[in-house]
């Protein structure tokens, strides 16, 4: 069964920076959502949020009705227990096989036997086309292979959430349209709901129902894909058409050049 997920009026900072402004916003269950923006506006770090590996400042996240952040140890395990994660590096186990990593979270928190839980694991392999490679170690895998057994891990569980950081960067185009048909057929046959945080457009667009920008800790769009392409927001556009010229500074906050080589010259 999807999950939905309801974000409200969440603040968060990293000491003197701000991530987020009392952003809010609705994740509906069953469709694949893209959490999208320029490089800082702290996508992952949602991620991390809604997985209850960070807590906000105030506000609340909601995953299926429940509150991320007023479970108890055991009660945030149970709820990650649904949810799955791609992760950008992919986080393979490097000294265990392809066909040992995907087996690793059934191992740990099911009691299947020996002879199911390598079964269900080749048939997760056979879903993203690596049952061959099940004997192979990660560096033995290129980059888009890695990323696909990455992914026939992270729903090893069957999870009723998916939340997948950056899953197509540094894959070429070939690995690019896998992953693309993996995200789509995953979320329609197994009807879970997909969080995609990406800085790649045209192919978030093809895979999102729909698409939220956040910018300087706001939400600034939300909508489809066409509702965001057509926005008005300064801010939007220079996303979208990758203008290095706007109202969101490409600068990381600091003192003026002048008082930074007056301490030089001091």
């Amino acid at each position: 069964m999807s999950i939905e997920i309801t974000i409200e009026n969440l603040h968060f900072a990293r000491g003197d920076r701000r991530i987020f402004d009392g952003v809010s916003l609705e994740i509906p269950a069953g469709q694949v959502t893209a959490v999208m923006g320029p490089s800082g506006t702290g996508k992952t770090t949602l991620l991390r949020l809604i997985s209850g590996q960070l807590t906000p400042d105030s506000g609340r996240i909601l995953v299926d009705g429940v509150d991320v952040h007023r479970q108890s140890k055991s009660g945030l395990m149970a709820l990650r227990k649904r949810m799955g994660m791609l992760f950008q590096s992919g986080a393979l186990f490097t000294d265990m096989t392809v066909l040992e990593n995907v087996m690793f979270p059934l191992q740990v928190h099911t009691d299947l036997s020996p002879a199911m839980v390598r079964s269900v694991a080749l048939l997760k392999l056979e879903a993203v086309g690596l049952r061959g490679a099940g004997e192979l170690r990660p560096d033995e895998l290129s980059g888009g292979m890695a990323r696909r057994v990455a992914l026939a891990r992270s729903v090893a569980l069957d999870p009723a959430l998916m939340l997948y950081d950056e899953p197509f960067v540094g894959q070429d185009p070939i690995s690019m349209g896998a992953l693309l048909r993996l995200i789509q057929e995953l979320n329609s046959a197994l009807h879970i709901t997909s969080v995609v945080v990406s800085h790649d457009l045209t192919e978030t667009f093809r895979v999102a129902d729909n698409v939220f920008i956040l910018s300087q800790g706001k939400l600034v769009a939300g909508g489809t894909s066409a509702d965001v392409s057509e926005s008005e927001d300064p801010q939007v556009q220079q996303f979208i058409q990758g203008q290095a010229d706007g109202p969101v500074p490409i600068h990381y906050p600091a003192v003026s050049l002048d008082q930074d080589l007056q301490q030089v010259k001091k």
